[in-house]
Protein backbone atom coordinates (compact mmCIF):
# COMPACT_ATOMS: atom_id res chain seq x y z
CA UNK A 1 0.00 0.00 0.00
CA UNK A 2 1.21 3.60 -1.02
CA UNK A 3 0.89 7.30 -0.97
CA UNK A 4 -3.26 7.65 -1.04
CA UNK A 5 -4.32 3.70 0.18
CA UNK A 6 -4.35 5.25 3.65
CA UNK A 7 -6.10 8.27 2.71
CA UNK A 8 -8.95 6.47 0.72
CA UNK A 9 -9.27 3.52 3.40
CA UNK A 10 -8.85 6.06 6.26
CA UNK A 11 -5.90 3.74 8.12
CA UNK A 12 -2.64 4.89 9.02
CA UNK A 13 0.67 6.70 7.39
CA UNK A 14 2.23 4.78 4.97
CA UNK A 15 5.58 4.55 3.77
CA UNK A 16 6.21 3.51 0.71
CA UNK A 17 9.64 2.78 -0.84
CA UNK A 18 10.82 5.97 1.06
CA UNK A 19 7.34 8.20 0.41
CA UNK A 20 5.38 8.82 3.90
CA UNK A 21 1.90 10.29 3.53
CA UNK A 22 -0.71 11.22 6.31
CA UNK A 23 -3.96 9.66 5.77
CA UNK A 24 -7.05 12.30 6.01
CA UNK A 25 -10.57 10.93 5.93
CA UNK A 26 -12.39 11.49 2.41
CA UNK A 27 -16.36 11.80 2.35
CA UNK A 28 -18.27 9.44 0.05
CA UNK A 29 -21.29 11.18 -0.38
CA UNK A 30 -23.27 14.38 0.12
CA UNK A 31 -26.03 15.09 2.45
CA UNK A 32 -28.20 17.07 0.56
CA UNK A 33 -28.53 16.86 -3.06
CA UNK A 34 -27.94 19.14 -5.94
CA UNK A 35 -26.25 21.30 -3.19
CA UNK A 36 -23.05 22.77 -4.29
CA UNK A 37 -21.51 23.86 -1.19
CA UNK A 38 -22.30 20.56 -0.18
CA UNK A 39 -20.27 19.73 -3.40
CA UNK A 40 -17.56 21.73 -2.39
CA UNK A 41 -17.13 20.24 1.23
CA UNK A 42 -16.19 17.12 -0.32
CA UNK A 43 -14.07 17.71 -2.94
CA UNK A 44 -12.30 20.08 -0.69
CA UNK A 45 -9.79 17.28 1.24
CA UNK A 46 -8.53 16.81 -1.76
CA UNK A 47 -6.76 20.33 -2.51
CA UNK A 48 -4.38 20.23 0.25
CA UNK A 49 -3.59 16.78 -1.00
CA UNK A 50 -2.86 17.38 -4.08
CA UNK A 51 -0.47 20.35 -3.59
CA UNK A 52 1.26 18.60 -1.66
CA UNK A 53 1.47 15.77 -3.86
CA UNK A 54 2.44 18.17 -6.41
CA UNK A 55 5.33 19.96 -4.79
CA UNK A 56 6.61 16.30 -3.68
CA UNK A 57 6.44 15.61 -8.02
CA UNK A 58 8.00 18.70 -8.94
CA UNK A 59 10.88 18.31 -6.13
CA UNK A 60 11.18 14.20 -7.04
CA UNK A 61 14.35 13.81 -9.67
CA UNK A 62 14.54 10.63 -11.42
CA UNK A 63 17.92 9.58 -11.86
CA UNK A 64 18.34 5.78 -10.23
CA UNK A 65 16.43 3.07 -9.84
CA UNK A 66 15.39 3.58 -6.43
CA UNK A 67 13.79 7.15 -6.97
CA UNK A 68 12.53 5.98 -10.04
CA UNK A 69 10.58 3.41 -7.94
CA UNK A 70 8.96 6.26 -5.75
CA UNK A 71 7.96 8.16 -9.09
CA UNK A 72 6.07 5.21 -9.67
CA UNK A 73 4.52 4.75 -6.20
CA UNK A 74 3.60 8.34 -6.44
CA UNK A 75 2.58 8.01 -9.76
CA UNK A 76 0.45 4.76 -9.22
CA UNK A 77 -1.08 6.99 -5.56
CA UNK A 78 -2.18 9.84 -7.60
CA UNK A 79 -3.79 7.45 -10.16
CA UNK A 80 -5.69 6.14 -7.57
CA UNK A 81 -6.37 9.35 -5.78
CA UNK A 82 -8.19 10.26 -9.24
CA UNK A 83 -10.45 7.41 -9.76
CA UNK A 84 -11.62 7.79 -6.02
CA UNK A 85 -12.00 11.66 -6.71
CA UNK A 86 -14.24 10.57 -10.12
CA UNK A 87 -16.10 7.70 -7.93
CA UNK A 88 -17.13 11.02 -5.82
CA UNK A 89 -18.16 12.54 -8.95
CA UNK A 90 -20.05 9.96 -9.98
CA UNK A 91 -21.75 9.64 -6.51
CA UNK A 92 -22.26 13.12 -6.40
CA UNK A 93 -24.43 13.31 -10.02
CA UNK A 94 -25.91 9.92 -10.47
CA UNK A 95 -29.15 10.98 -9.28
CA UNK A 96 -29.51 14.61 -11.18
CA UNK A 97 -28.00 12.74 -13.68
CA UNK A 98 -30.60 9.82 -13.66
CA UNK A 99 -33.47 12.28 -13.33
CA UNK A 100 -32.26 14.78 -16.20
CA UNK A 101 -31.61 11.48 -18.57
CA UNK A 102 -34.88 10.57 -17.81
CA UNK A 103 -36.42 13.91 -18.92
CA UNK A 104 -34.16 14.25 -21.77
CA UNK A 105 -35.59 11.14 -22.95
CA UNK A 106 -39.29 12.12 -22.39
CA UNK A 107 -38.97 15.28 -23.78
CA UNK A 108 -37.35 13.50 -27.10
CA UNK A 109 -40.55 11.44 -27.71
CA UNK A 110 -42.24 14.96 -28.64
CA UNK A 111 -39.29 17.24 -29.75
CA UNK A 112 -38.56 14.79 -32.36
CA UNK A 113 -41.74 14.57 -33.89
CA UNK A 114 -42.34 18.87 -33.56
CA UNK A 115 -38.97 18.91 -35.14
CA UNK A 116 -40.13 16.73 -38.17
CA UNK A 117 -43.34 18.94 -38.53
CA UNK A 118 -41.61 22.21 -38.60
CA UNK A 119 -38.65 21.24 -41.06
CA UNK A 120 -41.99 19.59 -43.30
CA UNK A 121 -43.45 23.07 -43.00
CA UNK A 122 -40.57 24.96 -43.56
CA UNK A 123 -39.86 23.19 -46.85
CA UNK A 124 -43.51 23.53 -47.96
CA UNK A 125 -42.63 27.52 -47.15
CA UNK A 126 -39.20 27.42 -49.21
CA UNK A 127 -41.17 25.86 -51.94
CA UNK A 128 -43.21 28.75 -51.70
CA UNK A 129 -40.85 31.32 -52.24
CA UNK A 130 -38.84 29.65 -54.40
CA UNK A 131 -42.29 30.04 -56.93
CA UNK A 132 -42.62 33.64 -55.73
CA UNK A 133 -38.83 34.03 -56.94
CA UNK A 134 -38.92 32.84 -60.02
CA UNK A 135 -42.59 34.15 -61.14
CA UNK A 136 -40.92 37.54 -59.93
CA UNK A 137 -37.91 36.63 -62.13
CA UNK A 138 -39.93 35.96 -64.66
CA UNK A 139 -41.21 39.62 -64.26
CA UNK A 140 -38.51 41.22 -64.27
CA UNK A 141 -37.61 39.59 -67.74
CA UNK A 142 -40.67 40.67 -69.52
CA UNK A 143 -40.10 44.10 -68.33
CA UNK A 144 -36.36 44.47 -69.25
CA UNK A 145 -37.46 42.97 -73.12
CA UNK A 146 -40.95 45.74 -72.94
CA UNK A 147 -38.33 47.92 -72.20
CA UNK A 148 -35.60 46.83 -74.62
CA UNK A 149 -37.78 46.66 -77.62
CA UNK A 150 -39.29 50.60 -76.50
CA UNK A 151 -35.71 51.77 -76.74
CA UNK A 152 -35.03 49.79 -79.97
CA UNK A 153 -37.86 51.65 -81.43
CA UNK A 154 -37.18 54.60 -79.90
CA UNK A 155 -33.72 54.40 -81.51
CA UNK A 156 -34.80 53.93 -85.20
CA UNK A 157 -37.80 56.75 -84.33
CA UNK A 158 -34.30 59.17 -83.56
CA UNK A 159 -32.36 57.83 -86.43
CA UNK A 160 -35.23 58.62 -88.86
CA UNK A 161 -35.73 61.93 -87.34
CA UNK A 162 -31.76 62.74 -87.36
CA UNK A 163 -31.75 63.35 -83.49
CA UNK A 164 -30.23 62.29 -80.52
CA UNK A 165 -31.81 58.65 -79.05
CA UNK A 166 -33.23 58.95 -75.50
CA UNK A 167 -30.69 57.50 -72.82
CA UNK A 168 -31.37 53.67 -72.15
CA UNK A 169 -33.93 52.54 -70.01
CA UNK A 170 -33.08 52.23 -65.88
CA UNK A 171 -33.91 48.41 -64.91
CA UNK A 172 -37.30 48.30 -62.73
CA UNK A 173 -36.52 45.83 -59.94
CA UNK A 174 -39.58 44.18 -58.53
CA UNK A 175 -39.39 43.81 -54.50
CA UNK A 176 -39.36 40.50 -53.35
CA UNK A 177 -41.76 39.78 -50.46
CA UNK A 178 -39.55 37.39 -48.39
CA UNK A 179 -41.51 37.56 -44.84
CA UNK A 180 -44.34 35.96 -44.27
CA UNK A 181 -46.87 36.96 -41.44
CA UNK A 182 -49.17 35.47 -39.67
CA UNK A 183 -52.10 36.84 -37.06
CA UNK A 184 -50.46 34.60 -34.25
CA UNK A 185 -47.56 36.95 -34.79
CA UNK A 186 -45.11 33.74 -36.30
CA UNK A 187 -43.23 34.89 -39.28
CA UNK A 188 -40.88 33.25 -41.69
CA UNK A 189 -38.60 34.92 -43.39
CA UNK A 190 -36.52 33.63 -46.66
CA UNK A 191 -32.43 33.77 -46.62
CA UNK A 192 -30.25 32.53 -49.27
CA UNK A 193 -27.61 30.98 -48.53
CA UNK A 194 -24.68 29.88 -50.67
CA UNK A 195 -23.74 26.08 -50.05
CA UNK A 196 -21.51 23.72 -51.07
CA UNK A 197 -21.45 19.92 -52.36
CA UNK A 198 -18.70 17.40 -53.31
CA UNK A 199 -19.65 16.09 -56.30
CA UNK A 200 -16.03 14.37 -57.12
CA UNK A 201 -13.70 14.38 -53.65
CA UNK A 202 -10.85 13.75 -56.08
CA UNK A 203 -11.06 16.85 -57.80
CA UNK A 204 -11.32 19.12 -54.70
CA UNK A 205 -8.27 21.16 -54.00
CA UNK A 206 -5.67 20.33 -51.55
CA UNK A 207 -6.44 23.47 -49.70
CA UNK A 208 -9.49 22.32 -49.04
CA UNK A 209 -8.51 18.96 -47.36
CA UNK A 210 -7.29 17.86 -44.11
CA UNK A 211 -5.46 14.83 -43.45
CA UNK A 212 -6.93 11.93 -41.53
CA UNK A 213 -4.84 11.87 -38.41
CA UNK A 214 -6.88 8.51 -37.46
CA UNK A 215 -6.17 6.65 -40.56
CA UNK A 216 -2.17 8.02 -40.16
CA UNK A 217 -1.73 6.58 -36.66
CA UNK A 218 -3.74 3.56 -37.47
CA UNK A 219 -1.31 3.38 -40.63
CA UNK A 220 1.74 3.38 -38.38
CA UNK A 221 0.59 1.52 -35.96
CA UNK A 222 -0.35 -1.61 -38.96
CA UNK A 223 2.98 -0.90 -39.61
CA UNK A 224 3.96 1.49 -42.48
CA UNK A 225 6.92 3.44 -41.68
CA UNK A 226 6.92 5.88 -44.73
CA UNK A 227 4.19 8.17 -45.64
CA UNK A 228 4.68 11.30 -47.63
CA UNK A 229 4.85 14.47 -45.75
CA UNK A 230 4.17 12.99 -42.40
CA UNK A 231 7.24 11.82 -39.87
CA UNK A 232 7.14 8.95 -38.38
CA UNK A 233 9.10 8.51 -34.96
CA UNK A 234 9.02 6.18 -31.92
CA UNK A 235 7.27 7.64 -28.42
CA UNK A 236 7.70 6.15 -25.67
CA UNK A 237 4.50 6.62 -23.06
CA UNK A 238 4.53 5.26 -19.33
CA UNK A 239 1.51 3.28 -18.31
CA UNK A 240 0.43 3.02 -14.84
CA UNK A 241 -1.24 0.19 -13.34
CA UNK A 242 -2.29 0.11 -10.05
Amino acid sequence: MSIFDAVLEEEQPVEANGYVETPTAMPLGVAVPFDLQAAKRAFSPYSARLVEVKSKAAALQVKNDASASIATAMAGSVKRLSKSIDEQRKSLVEEPSSYVKAVNSMAKMFTEPAGQIERLLKDKLSGYQAQRELERRKQEEEIRRAQAELYRRQQEEAKTANVEPPPPPVPIPIRAETVTRSDTGASAHVRKVWKAEIVDAAQVPRAFCSPDMKLLNEAVKGGLREIQGVRIFEDLQTILRT
